[in-house]
């Protein structure tokens, strides 16, 4: 018998065939793909992936780990087999194109299931090749096919699956190119299929590895759509709608359960901040799932502490919340080594939940980076529901990726996919659109039902010098003659470390408190500020007209969202219009101060914005708005045609253009992710491979220098607290 896996369990050797693995992945995999339609292509893929192992070689590297020599990991080539395999049968003198690319697909899932690798570099050199070049000797290549075909499958059988596997993908071919205009677009989705495709193999083989080493069958918890929706709505049936505001929160949740009966698609949520967006996605998500017998739910929150806030709502309204998966940094906990996996990693690893919390780095990495871990998690995003919320927070260098992305999970992989924010981007008008269904709003509000959740007004002080720090100090400590409560966010941690720095020397002696956030600060020093902040903010609240205590906080953007306070004034830099709204929100949020909020607009002279473009382009297309907005009468400058215009004014913009084509320095070169992925690899002769090959797209590199924040940072020890004593200690 020729095996795969070798263990121990209570003292008792035990052994699994590499025919039995292989049957299992495939059997995991396509199972994953089976209603996209990608079921004979993952299935063969499955078969073949470990067609290396069938060889004395890798029997005795097995033998040895089991008797506890060492060995190095990873040693004994094992995914080379099937790709060459592949390649010389299905592709060196076939003229038939969808065989050629279904054996490339297919190769790469193979050969990347233990690492992606690049199908070209940026040297041009050819990863096919590269695997077809290879001396055969060294792979006991010969004998690995004659085992495999004895012991696991007939070749027969292979050739069947291969067969039916080019059917799959000429049908997906076909259809790209009916949906796409462009051929970069069609390139990028055939790159997606590749990943989708190793993504199940991944999964497949991860999950039976786990399942033999740990001797166990995992069972995946039961989980009704039903039972969960009627939990929901009993409880939702209790709430007070007696206020105004209660009404139009009614009207939205029961227009988010109407439109659940809507197709699989990409749809829009566009409401205004204090809806109770959480619930309202919550219960469309349950009744769509339920109604297209979606696999999951996938709930994807942009910043750790709205996902905190967000996460436990969803579980209060969950019957059964222990079926809900967090994924994120706070929890995450990546295996790369060991293959025994305890359930909870099994699922966290998979994505093998009903519910699933996460955040979108989490969900662009899966998309993107170069990392098995991440890309083993692509199959799970198949036949679900993907609400994805604070929208307008996604960088602007992922735009065209991420329209790519969800166009092909929603056309291909038959996921919805719903985009929530207060200030909807327009996506449509992009270079690579989103592919919105054909009723793309969930809910459609009047002008009327939105000013219901209005508790400020806008002031603009913008003017053509702008106001130099010294001058904007003065304007916050004038204002406190009107207000209790100030809030001021500045575009930059200097501008906002120097205008505290301004202003605290007169607050002091004027006995008011004086705050400071920014993320110069660590977070346990943030989180003590904003402790003592909300303390100060309810006694504030909760005085008498003309009361004595007042306050001002000077802080960065990190105060714009997931930071539930309320201010009776906002001081807002001129940023973009996403900003300026998320500002608002800080604003007499839930009316605490009786009469509307004041939020003022303010410029800075001379601001040094060169090193943060994007601001700057955002800044430039604000100002556009305003100018357009003061010529009409009776329209919000926050009213959705402004927001609109907004965003049309950012994308166009040669700066925002430029970077949503993610641009990178290679060391010698600017290169475009978008381009690569789109299959154009500049760096590639195709007159000199023989054969041709389709696919060029540089997976592994284009991985590793994916980042959706990026992370150049060094970790250091801050004398705050106890640090001081560490450091001293160190």
């Amino acid at each position: 018998m020729i095996l795969a896996h070798l263990t121990k369990a209570n003292g008792i050797r035990k052994e699994q065939s590499l025919k039995e693995h292989c049957i299992n992945t495939a059997r995991y995999a396509s199972e994953s793909l089976r209603l996209p339609g990608f079921y004979h292509t993952a299935y063969l893929a499955g078969l073949l992936h470990d067609m290396g192992k069938a060889t004395e070689k890798f029997h005795v590297y097995l033998e040895k780990a089991y008797h506890g020599e060492e060995v190095l990991r990873g040693s004994v080539n094992h995914t080379f087999a099937g790709v060459v395999y592949l390649l010389e049968n299905y592709h060196m003198d076939i003229k038939e194109k969808y065989d050629c690319l279904a054996s490339e697909v297919i190769a790469f899932a193979i050969g990347g299931h233990h690492g992606l690798f690049d199908c070209a570099d940026l040297e041009g050199k050819n990863g096919f090749l590269h695997r077809l070049q290879k001396d055969k000797k060294e792979l006991a290549y010969e004998e690995a096919v004659e085992n495999y075909f004895e012991n696991v499958i007939s070749e027969e059988e292979a050739e069947k699956q291969f067969h039916l596997a080019s059917q799959e993908v000429q049908q997906f071919f076909q259809k790209a190119k009916a949906l796409f205009s462009s051929q970069e677009e069609v390139g990028f989705q055939v790159g997606l299929l590749s990943r989708l495709v190793l993504s199940a193999v991944i999964y497949g083989d991860r999950r039976d590895t786990a399942e033999f080493m740990g001797q166990v069958q995992l069972c995946k918890p039961v989980f009704h759509w039903r039972v969960q929706r009627d939990f929901l709505e009993g409880k939702i049936a209790c709430f007070d709608s007696a206020a105004k505001i209660n009404q139009i929160r009614k009207e939205i949740s029961q227009q988010c359960l109407e439109s659940a009966g809507l197709p699989t698609g990409i749809y829009r949520l566009n409401v205004p901040t204090g809806a109770g967006k959480t619930l309202c996605t919550l219960r469309y998500a349950l009744a769509h799932a339920e109604k297209f017998q979606k696999k999951r739910i996938i709930f994807i929150i942009p910043l750790l502490s709205v996902l905190d806030q967000n996460a436990k709502v969803i579980r209060e309204y969950i019957k059964d919340s222990s079926c809900v998966l967090e994924h994120h940094s706070n929890v995450l906990h990546e295996k790369q080594q060991q293959e025994i996996l305890d359930e909870y990693e099994l699922l966290a690893e998979q994505w093998d939940a009903p519910v699933i919390i996460s955040t979108l780095v989490q969900l662009l990495n899966i998309l993107f980076m170069h990392q098995t871990s991440a890309a083993g998690r692509m199959q799970a995003l198949c036949d679900s529901v993907i609400i994805i919320d604070e929208i307008q927070s996604l960088p602007k260098k992922t735009v065209l990726l991420f329209n790519m992305a969800i166009n092909f999970l929603s056309q291909f992989c038959n996921a919805t996919i719903v985009l929530s924010s207060a200030t909807q981007p327009c996506f449509e008008t992009v270079q690579w659109p989103v592919k919105y269904a054909d009723r793309a709003e969930l809910v459609q509000l009047s002008q009327e039902q939105k000013n219901v959740f209005k508790r400020s007004e806008i002031i603009d002080k913008i003017s053509d010098s702008g106001m130099d720090l010294q001058e904007l100090s003065g304007f916050c400590i004038s204002l406190m003659e009107i207000h209790n409560a100030l809030l001021v966010i500045c575009n930059t941690k200097r501008e906002a470390r120097e205008l505290f720095a301004e202003t605290e020397e007169i607050a002091k002696a004027k006995g008011w408190k004086i705050y400071h956030l920014s993320t110069s600060m660590c977070k346990k020093h943030r989180m003590d500020v904003l402790r003592d902040l909300q303390e100060e903010l309810l006694l504030v609240q909760s005085q008498e007209n003309g009361g004595s205590q007042k306050l001002i906080c000077v802080a960065t953007q990190l105060v714009e969202a997931g930071v539930d306070f309320s201010f009776d004034g906002v001081v807002r830099v001129i940023a973009g219009i996403d900003n300026l709204v998320q500002a608002a929100g800080r604003c007499n949020r839930s009316n605490e101060y009786k009469n509307w909020g004041r939020v003022y607009l303010v410029n800075l002279k001379n601001e040094n914005l060169g090193m943060l473009k994007e601001i700057k382009a955002a800044q430039d297309s604000t100002l556009q708005t305003l100018s357009y907005w003061k010529k009409l009468e009776g329209s919000g400058l926050f009213d959705d045609e402004m927001i609109n215009r907004f965003y049309q004014y950012l994308f166009r913009s040669s700066e925002i253009k430029k970077e949503m084509r993610y641009p990178k320095n290679n060391g010698h070169d600017i290169v475009y992710l978008t381009d690569l992925l789109a299959n154009k690899n500049k760096y590639v002769d195709i007159k000199k491979e023989k054969p041709p090959f389709i696919m060029h797209q540089p997976f592994k590199t284009v991985g590793k220098m994916f980042q959706v924040f990026e992370q150049d940072t060094i970790d250091i020890l801050v004398p705050y607290e106890e640090g001081s004593e560490d450091i001293e200690k160190i």
